[in-house]
């Protein structure tokens, strides 16, 4: 590792830029056909309506400030829409690949792109900055920190100081998570200051850090006031809601009930076959790189190392369990990886045995899940096994019509009742929805009610609607047992190669009622 930064040539900004292009292609390619899944249409009206009324409240259910700043001023200033809404997590996605570059310093060239490579074709991070969900902010904030931090305690700038108490902020204002990785600081340093043949000499390690206080303490006690005074504005709404000021225990405590009453649950094992499915070029590589160099790891790698390997510790100890902290756990995972196929590809006879092969499996993972696979019907006879749960795209053409016929000015342009108001809340922002069951005596020209309450509205609206059911949230839990084998080897091959699932998917399905006069005509 070099203690200087590496001077840029033609060839590597060239490799750069394309990479940047491919990860922006990908990020923004056919960003808005994809149905809004429940949180995704949460997360659209909850920033459409701090867009339209400048009304924002901090909720630990619903994940920092940060995702909603960022989606309303996308609204703002492009309009909202299917597209802008994921448009900013697009493009921080992008960021994500770009930071990066700041690699270069501490693990090469060679490594630094090896590792952009992987942010901007990983399979999760790929899908998961397609989304209207406030991951990425989170990941960006906890890149930013520890580059920065880690520029500072090389260049000593009190400038590299400050940005990574913005990064900091904007971690801890965008997820909940950011307590976790407090928690797991404590493997971690430990890990970065054990000196192998040493052990851990506690009181020459005491000395420095009492010497780095004496001689920058004024800084670091600024940045922690930077850190602290805008987390504070974003969790306040610019001090609008003071009662927020303190999210540590609204947070805490909400999150910490998740976890032991595991709202959504699961095995310890949850991730792990996730994991290795999707995140095979990143995490393995990264393993073996551990295994081989420990002993010769820099203090910088020791921390990655410990934070990769307790963050998957950690996660599979929590009660909740979705797919979209995969994302989290592989974050620290990627420098490791990017030096060890920058060894790898040293060789040519390494480039073409082991790099191109997982780089080829690696994309078509990406694409299957974020291009060829990413929604779930009991029509589509394939699943993604991180595709946790998904709006159906059967209630697209739905939304279509409510939509067509709501531009007549019919007021109520629909009822709606159960489930289906999320994501309906969002695809029916602009027209005027009565959010129940119908009165007695109303006939508005659509109804949208969970399967259990279609017999009873019927009746209630006259008997002469046409009723038809759809699916609206699917989900494909895979069946897994020793006795019967479940999924068969051949099963799981089958899946792996052609992604069809080995047990059926299920459904939660929604009755539609259509005025007659409506259907008539609708009918073609």
């Amino acid at each position: 590792m070099s203690g200087e930064s590496p001077s840029w040539d033609r060839r590597e900004r060239w490799a750069w830029a394309a990479l940047l292009l491919v990860a922006l292609a990908l990020r923004l390619w056919d960003l808005g056909s994809r149905a809004y899944h429940h949180d995704e249409s949460i997360h659209g009206h909850f920033s459409w309506e701090l867009a339209t009324r400048g009304i924002y409240t901090y909720d630990p259910v619903y994940h920092g400030p940060v995702q909603y700043f960022m989606v309303a001023s996308a609204f703002l200033v492009l309009g909202d829409s299917d597209v802008t809404a994921r448009l900013p997590a697009a493009l921080g996605g992008v960021g994500l690949v770009a930071m990066a570059m700041l690699l270069r310093t501490r693990f090469g060239r060679a490594a630094a792109w090896a590792s952009g490579a992987l942010l901007a074709v990983s399979p999760n991070l790929l899908y998961f900055t397609r989304f209207c969900r406030e991951d990425v902010w989170n990941l960006l904030g906890t890149f930013g920190l520890f580059l920065w931090l880690d520029r500072w305690w090389r260049t000593r700038r009190v400038a590299d100081l400050a940005l990574a108490s913005i990064w900091g902020a904007v971690a801890f204002a965008s997820k909940e998570n950011f307590y976790v990785l407090g928690a797991l600081m404590v493997p971690s340093v430990l890990a970065a200051v054990w000196e192998p043949g040493r052990g851990f000499p506690a009181f020459a390690k005491i000395r420095s850090l009492l010497d780095v206080l004496e001689r920058h303490g004024a800084a670091i006690l600024g940045a922690l006031f930077l850190f602290f005074t805008l987390s504070e504005v974003a969790y306040t709404f610019f001090l609008v809601h003071t009662e927020s000021g303190n999210p540590v225990f609204l947070a805490i405590s909400y999150w910490w009930g998740q976890h032991k009453v595991e709202r959504v649950g699961g095995p310890p094992t949850f991730y792990l076959p996730r994991i290795l499915q999707y995140e095979f070029a990143l995490v393995l590589p990264a393993l073996a790189w551990i295994v081989v160099r420990a002993r010769r790891f820099s203090p910088a790698e020791r921390f990655l190392a410990a934070l990769a390997l307790s963050s998957v510790a950690m996660y599979a100890y929590l009660g909740e369990k979705t797919p979209w902290l995969i994302v989290h756990q592989v974050l620290p995972f990627v420098p490791l990886a990017g030096a060890a196929w920058a060894r790898v590809c040293e060789s040519r006879t390494g480039t073409l045995a082991l790099a191109l092969p997982a780089a080829a499996a690696t994309l078509l993972a990406a694409l299957s899940l974020s291009f060829w696979n990413p929604l779930l019907s009991p029509a589509h006879p394939r699943a993604e096994s991180v595709v946790f749960t998904q709006t159906s795209p059967e209630l697209m053409p739905v939304v279509a019509e409510v939509l067509r016929h709501g531009a007549t000015g019919e007021d109520p342009a629909a009822a709606v009742y159960g489930e289906a108001v999320w994501p309906l809340s969002w695809y029916l922002r602009r027209l005027p929805v009565y959010w129940a069951t119908p009165n007695p005596g109303s006939r508005p020209p659509f109804v949208i009610v969970d399967d259990t309450k279609a017999a009873e509205v019927q009746r209630q609206l006259g008997g002469d609607y046409l009723l038809q059911e759809i699916p609206l949230r699917v989900w494909w839990v895979p069946e897994v047992s020793l006795s019967p084998l479940r999924p068969t080897p051949g099963e799981l091959l089958r899946y792996l190669f052609t992604r069809r699932p080995w047990n059926p998917v299920g459904s939660q399905n929604v009755a539609v009622l259509t005025r007659p006069d409506v259907a008539r005509r609708a009918a073609p």
